[in-house]
Formats: C-alpha cells, structure tokens, sequence
C-alpha cells in the first residue's frame, strides 16, 4: 500500500511539473508574441511613414509641375493677347471709336 501511495506521489509530483514547465512556457510564449506583436507594430508605422512621405513628395512633385504648365499657358496666352494686340491694335482702337461714335 505504501508503494502505492508513493508511486502516486511520485506521479501527482510529475505532474505538478510537467504543468509549472507548461505555464513557463505558457509564460514565454505570451512574452514572445507580446514583443512580436510591437516589433511587428513599430514595422507598419515606419512602413506606413515611409509612404506617406513618399506620396507627399510624388504630390508635391505633380502640384509644382501642373502649377508650371498653367504658368506656361498663362504666359503663352498673355503673349498670344499681346501679339494680337500689337497686329491689331489699330483697328481694334478704331473699331472702338466708331462704336462710340455711333452711340
């Protein structure tokens, strides 16, 4: 009887064993994920800052090219206005003129 009961210490003894090894590890793993699990934020967030910076500057980059094409049109446009006037300018003035006059 005495064996008995010894041999179920022995086995009531392994198994409070066998489960602290299995908290600790429990322990661990929960340590192990928490860690990943920052690791893998701090991973996005510079990711997604990176982005970001990189599509700032891409819109940057397309807002000062369309600002230069509608500073090239208007230039254009105005020398256009210019170039006309300075051909036309004669009949323009006596086209306006003739109006008043025959108001």
């Amino acid at each position: 009887m005495e064996r008995v009961i010894n041999l179920l210490y022995d086995i009531e003894e392994k198994a409070n064993q066998i489960v602290k090894r299995a908290n600790e590890e429990k322990a661990k793993l929960h340590e192990k994920l928490q860690e990943d699990m920052e690791s893998l934020d701090k991973k996005i967030t510079a990711d997604n800052a990176l982005k970001l910076e990189q599509l700032k500057v891409q819109a940057e980059k397309e807002l000062n090219q369309e600002m230069e094409n509608l500073t090239n049109d208007c230039i254009k446009h105005i020398a256009f206005m210019d170039e006309n006037y300075q051909k036309n300018h004669t009949s323009l003035t006596d086209r306006i003129v003739n109006e008043v006059i025959s108001s």
